[in-house]
């Protein structure tokens, strides 16, 4: 793994026969790693500070990520496109979560 900072917070999920991690860091980045390759699949990139806090959805196809830039922002786990960005003017968030079926 290559990390140019520091990171914040991480999640574990599986894929198919796959695992894989998510981490949001001080680079401003969100990124996906093969878990047993050790290697970066995906980078998102978007937020304008450091990532807190990073999701999974374990049923829909929705990757949530939050930093310190005030933002939730919902990407689309198949494309890696960044779907919507959300500004509650939370100031710091330093957890995100979900709840099991449900789209919320």
């Amino acid at each position: 793994m290559h990390i140019r900072k520091g990171i914040n917070c991480i999640d574990y999920f599986t894929n198919s026969d796959k695992s894989f991690l998510i981490t949001g860091s001080d680079d401003y980045t969100a990124k996906f790693w093969n878990y047993e390759t050790k290697s970066c699949v995906q980078t998102l990139e978007g937020h304008t500070h450091n990532g807190t806090a990073v999701c999974i959805h374990p049923e829909l196809p929705i990757i949530i990520t939050v930093s310190k830039d005030q933002t939730v922002r919902l990407w689309n786990a198949t494309t890696y496109r960044l779907e919507n960005t959300l500004n509650f003017g939370l100031e710091r968030v330093w957890g995100v979560g979900h709840k099991k079926s449900s789209n919320q």
